[in-house]
């Protein structure tokens, strides 16, 4: 294959990317921002994420635990577990988001390399389902589940 070639065909992949890459409308970003900017708390492992980002009723599940938790149980298990271990990267690629007044769907998937205490360095990746409302200290989650790629 001659060069031009090459260069016309890589050429036609990065237009058809860009053809379909989203615009996000205003709410759909603000949607995004929340998402990543609860995750800059987890990352800090700031104990009162919950407080700042989780609505009081939010009911949330993962396939790390058995069952739903609450906001109380969220913050009960991140305290155990934040001091196991340090992220060392982290990134959120968003899929999808609806909005719909005030309540808001954002599908987006992640990968995150984390270094335990024991000095073990450990990459997942996976996706989440997030729902998050919006009241008047702006965007928060009312639930969510997310699950690593096995």
């Amino acid at each position: 294959m001659n060069k031009l070639y090459k260069v016309f065909i890589v050429a036609l992949i990065l237009l058809g990317s860009a053809a379909h890459a989203q615009v996000w409308s205003d709410a759909q970003s603000e949607v995004w921002d929340a998402v990543l900017n609860s995750y800059v708390d987890i990352d800090k492992k700031n104990l009162n994420w919950t407080d700042k980002w989780v609505t009081e009723d939010a009911m949330v599940w993962g396939s790390a635990y058995p069952m739903p938790r609450n906001r109380a149980s969220a913050k009960r298990w991140d305290a155990y577990q934040f001091p196991l271990s340090d992220t060392m990267v982290s990134e959120y690629s968003p899929a999808a988001i609806v909005v719909h007044g005030d309540t808001a769907v954002a599908h987006y998937y992640y990968s995150n390399g984390i270094k335990s205490k024991e000095g073990k360095h450990k990459t997942t990746h996976g996706r989440c389902s997030d729902i998050l409302v919006k009241g008047d200290a702006g965007w928060k989650f009312l639930s969510w589940y997310c699950a690593d790629a096995p």
